[in-house]
């Protein structure tokens, strides 16, 4: 049977479902999800919402970026800095390490992240905590971040990555105030630099200072080894 000679009905038919289905391709288009464009000035912005890149029951958000040895880290959180990730490799990357003090009640903020650049990346996730700052230690091994065995937490608000060895491998400094038998007064007690190695075990101790800004670089607390001692009890 020819066109020509289809019933009315049958044409007008096609016609209507070929409407429907141009119809809903362009409707698709124009209603389809817009990739988000990189924020400005340092505001965080989503990234995809895959299972690997959900901080708690939302999409991460970027706080805090850096290239470590030609490598991209970023840090991940939620909304409110509550819970948190750091990613290795960009965006497309599955690369991806918890951040455990959050659930000592830590938020993480655009000035959580530092990182070393050595020949293994170090990275040090901190953020207020307590009235001072807690911190904990991420190292690249093979492909992966491998957090350090423990937290650790500065009650003069401070903890940095420097090498005070000078064995080009980064130590963790902890900036605490000396109490002495002084507790009470402990915030306006001396302070002094406590240096960790990558593992955790105790190097030694600076001398104490009068105040934290009185501490070589401070906030970037530089240590050298000749200043280092035995630790106060």
């Amino acid at each position: 049977m020819s066109e020509s000679a289809l019933p009315r009905s049958v044409l007008l038919t096609a016609v209507l479902a070929s409407a429907v289905i141009v119809g809903a391709l362009v409707s698709a288009l124009l209603l389809r999800p817009e990739t988000p464009a990189p924020a400005a000035g340092g505001i965080a912005h989503p990234v995809p919402s895959t299972s690997a890149t959900n901080c708690g029951d939302e999409p991460c958000q970027v706080i805090a970026g850096t290239s470590v040895n030609g490598m991209k880290v970023d840090l991940l959180a939620d909304s409110d800095g509550g819970t948190g990730r750091l990613r290795a490799g960009g965006p497309a990357s599955g690369t991806v390490s918890e951040v455990s003090i959050t659930t000592m009640g830590v938020q993480l903020n655009h000035d959580s992240l530092r990182c070393a650049e050595t020949e293994t990346p170090v990275c040090l996730v901190r953020g207020p905590h307590d009235g001072g700052m807690a911190g904990e230690v991420h190292v690249w091994r093979g492909d992966s971040w491998q957090p350090a065995p423990r937290p650790y937490f500065s009650d003069a608000g401070n903890v940095v990555l420097d090498d005070a060895s000078g064995d080009a491998t980064p130590e963790v400094v902890v900036v605490r105030h000396e109490c002495g038998d002084a507790e009470d007064a402990c915030e306006q007690s001396p302070v002094l630099a406590k240096v960790f190695d990558l593992q955790g075990g105790e190097i030694g101790c600076t001398g104490t200072y009068g105040s934290p800004g009185s501490l070589r670089g401070w906030p970037d607390v530089d240590v050298e080894e000749y200043e280092l001692s035995e630790c106060p009890s």
